[in-house]
């Protein structure tokens, strides 16, 4: 089979493309499709991630939901400590248990979204660290 293809002109019989005029309804529309696609700020991303993480943990141990059984011995951590503070007394805990109770703490108000994500952020390095120490 051969297919005989007719090449046509742009504008005039000139060869050379031509942007479109831009008119008040085409700029409306750009307008309106950079205001949808604009990129949330970081303050933004970082509400979102912590309202996210906050229900998270509500889900995970039954305060929002579904009842949850837990088998958490819950410890004494509340707004004022400090991350010093918080691992001290995660050390009465478990290994296995130190997120859970990072969450949990979170879920119950008892520690604020910020100080739950260094603190989780920390576990998980200290975890890196000891799989690495165990593979040497």
């Amino acid at each position: 089979m051969v297919y005989i293809v007719r090449l046509e002109t742009f504008v005039d019989d000139d060869l050379i493309y031509k942007k479109p005029r831009k008119g008040p309804a085409i700029a409306s529309a750009a307008s309106a499709a950079n205001a949808s696609t604009q990129m949330p700020s970081f303050t933004q991303l970082q509400e979102k991630q912590r309202s996210e993480l906050i229900e998270m943990a509500q889900v995970r141990f039954g305060i929002k939901g579904g009842a949850v059984q837990i088998n958490l011995v819950p410890l004494q951590i509340h707004l004022g400590m400090t991350q010093k503070e918080i691992f001290k007394e995660l050390l009465a805990a478990p290994e296995a248990e130190h997120a859970d109770q990072v969450l949990y703490a979170l879920a119950k108000g008892e520690l604020d979204a910020d100080m739950a994500n260094q603190i989780l952020a920390s576990l998980a390095l200290l975890d890196k660290f000891k799989k690495m120490k165990i593979e040497s």
